[in-house]
């Protein structure tokens, strides 16, 4: 370690020991610095406070990155310091104290030969983070890295192709299904819910008809009613009977209309249930299809936005001169 190497001849013999200036300048400097060598210049002194100009070499204790720009999910980075390697600087420095009393330094207006920038980075190794780009195999990296972009546009490439097929597979297979449910009497193709609703609106009217409500409302004003009003004539008018026919004629229209809606309601479902199963395979194959169409869709528009992001940042990086 040099100190003092090239003093003055009236320089201060109370100037800061090394050992005093190398421990300060690197509690000021967080660690990251330390104080190779060093000569003073003694420029003014007031009192218990100096002023000198200085110079000598520093080194950093770790390498040092500046980031200088991003490429998709890559941090471009710059090394500003190798760990351990002197770097010439100048600089002001003030000193305050004695020996007796202890000193308090100061580095002010430092310049350095190499820039005032940059931080450790821990995973610096990771090649999936980061690219530095004064390394000497960055443009082996990168020229990489720009080939397997290039094999992700192509393969996308595929991919739309894929997704063209599909699309017209499952528009070939919605045609077969829709014509499966036939046509109405002007020619009109029929959906599902066509058939359905058509096959329903005869139960709709045989509910509508046989209504057990209406069929005992139309039994008491044409059957009972006027039954009744003819025994009531009568001083010995017994209805008993005139009430259990009633209550009979409705609990059998009630008892056959059930079982008759039980039978239209189960032809109904039979019917749509077969028509479905003749179906079952097309709505199978077009769900495979449309599940491979999604997945292709969702990593394509995926795969595009990185596609693009990186030809974006690589180009704005070539703009501003960060890469070449």
């Amino acid at each position: 370690m040099l100190f003092f190497a090239s003093l003055a001849a009236s320089a201060d013999t109370h100037a800061p020991t090394y050992p005093v200036l190398s421990q300060q300048f690197s509690e000021q400097y967080n660690g990251l610095f330390h104080l190779d060598a060093i000569t003073l210049e003694p420029l003014d002194a007031r009192g218990n406070q100096a002023t000198y100009s200085v110079k000598g070499d520093m080194s950093a204790t770790e390498d040092l990155y500046a980031i200088v720009g991003m490429a998709a999910d890559y941090q471009l980075v710059e090394k500003t310091w190798t760990k351990g390697k002197p770097v010439k600087f100048s600089a002001m420095m003030t000193a305050t104290g004695t020996p007796e009393s202890g000193w308090t330094t100061s580095f002010l207006s430092m310049q350095a030969a190499a820039k005032n920038v940059g931080h450790p980075l821990e995973d610096v190794n990771n090649q999936d983070k980061y690219l530095i780009v004064n390394d000497f195999g960055f443009d082996a990296r990168l020229a990489k890295i720009n080939a397997d972009f290039a094999a992700l546009k192509a393969k996308q490439q595929v991919s739309l192709t894929r997704q063209k097929e599909l699309e017209q597979e499952i528009e070939t297979l919605e045609r077969q299904i829709n014509a499966s449910w036939g046509e109405d009497k002007n020619g009109k193709p029929l959906s599902r819910n066509d058939v359905q609703t058509a096959l329903f609106q005869e139960l709709y009217q045989f509910s509508r008809d046989n209504d057990p409500l209406k069929f005992e409302n139309n039994y008491n004003a044409t059957v009972y009613e006027p039954a009744l009003a003819a025994c009531q004539k009568k001083p010995d008018c017994d209805a008993t009977p005139l009430r259990k026919a009633r209550d009979i004629a409705l609990s059998d229209q009630q008892r056959k209309y059930s079982v008759q809606h039980k039978i239209m309601s189960n032809k109904i479902k039979d019917e749509m249930a077969a028509r479905d199963k003749a179906l079952q395979p097309l709505w199978h194959k077009q769900g495979e299809l449309n599940a491979e169409l999604v997945k292709l869709s969702v990593n394509s528009e995926e795969l595009q936005r990185r596609l693009e992001r990186w030809d974006r940042d690589i180009s704005y990086l070539r703009r501003n001169g960060v890469i070449h």
